[in-house]
């Protein structure tokens, strides 16, 4: 969602375990694309993946060399990790089986977040009282970044769907229309996509951007999804946020990456739209080093955004 509403809060997850036969650990680290060994690459591109996907690389080892695991689709359309290792080798194709699930409820068991261990029955019931987005129909914002005006509208597009896989599970997800108008001019028009699970947290899975000059559609920078680009998927608020909590919103690359922290949960803020007492404010370390901050209203969603030289504030919240 580029410097608004994308960068609202994540609690980062991994879908995939790490390989049975590697006793010294599950998952790794998470490696760039860039950074994997050639054969490796050339190995999940042809077993499936995307150029540019997440990849974790083992602790432990395979006959002394190096194991990295891919989340991929295989030939039949199901989710798989592959298990290579660092010659290219194809050690293991692994899908989420009864065997599988149970060791991801065993280690949720142990307060490890794996993706197995969540719920979304009704993912597009999106009531969480920071971000109630089930009944929002509209917000509007306005201020001013960089030196320019800008107005963004927010809107719920509830004929819209969107799907993804995750561990399993079908989650269709609420779509909104983020749209982006700088100096009265369009600039940028994004589809963002946003799920709840049943603890309440809810969840970012991705965007489709595209970017404005003259009326007329000149790039896409900064889009990604959920299981194409990225292995991660986001908490745009948590169910429980709290003074210290660090999470981060997007995971995806080093050019689409955020991260945040709650600094506060009893904020006073008075924009044109009204005065909302007991907001959550969130401080967001974007990829370029810059911080912003985000108001949350009980019952609202966000009220006001401060990135670097500006201030965009709710002029108007219309719910369904």
């Amino acid at each position: 969602m580029k410097k608004n509403l994308r960068n609202v809060g994540l609690l980062a997850f991994s879908l995939a375990l790490g390989a049975a036969m590697v006793s010294t650990a599950f998952a790794g680290h998470a490696m760039k694309w860039s950074e994997l060994p050639e054969a490796v690459r050339m190995t999940i591109l042809a077993h499936g993946g995307v150029a540019g996907q997440a990849v974790d690389r083992e602790n432990g080892k395979i006959k002394g060399k190096t194991v990295f695991e891919a989340g991929v689709k295989d030939k039949d359309g199901r989710l798989a990790d592959l298990v290579i290792t660092e010659d290219g080798k194809l050690v293991e194709t692994k899908h989420d089986d009864a065997a599988d699930a149970a060791t991801e409820q065993a280690q949720a068991a142990k307060g490890i977040k794996v993706a197995a261990a969540m719920k979304f029955s009704h993912p597009r019931d999106i009531t969480n009282p920071l971000l109630p987005l089930a009944y929002l129909k509209q917000d509007i914002l306005e201020g001013s970044e960089g030196g320019m005006t800008i107005r963004i509208e927010r809107t719920i597009l509830p004929n819209k769907h969107k799907s993804f896989k995750i561990a399993g599970q079908t989650v269709d997800a609420l779509v909104m229309e983020d749209r982006e108008i700088k100096n009265g001019a369009l600039e940028e028009v994004t589809l963002d996509y946003f799920a709840q699970d049943d603890e309440g947290t809810v969840y970012y899975l991705g965007e489709d951007v595209d970017e404005y000059d003259n009326g007329k559609v000149k790039g896409h920078s900064g889009a990604w999804l959920f299981g194409k680009d990225t292995q991660h998927a986001g908490v745009i608020i948590p169910a429980h946020p709290k003074v210290g909590d660090k999470f981060k919103s997007e995971d995806v690359s080093k050019e689409i990456h955020e991260e945040d922290e709650v600094v506060s949960v009893g904020e006073t803020v008075s924009v044109p739209a009204g005065t909302y007492e007991n907001c959550v404010k969130v401080q967001e370390l974007l990829a370029d080093g810059e911080i912003e901050f985000k108001f949350y209203a009980p019952g609202v969603g966000v009220i006001r955004e401060v990135p670097a030289g500006g201030d965009v504030v709710l002029k108007s919240h219309t719910t369904r």
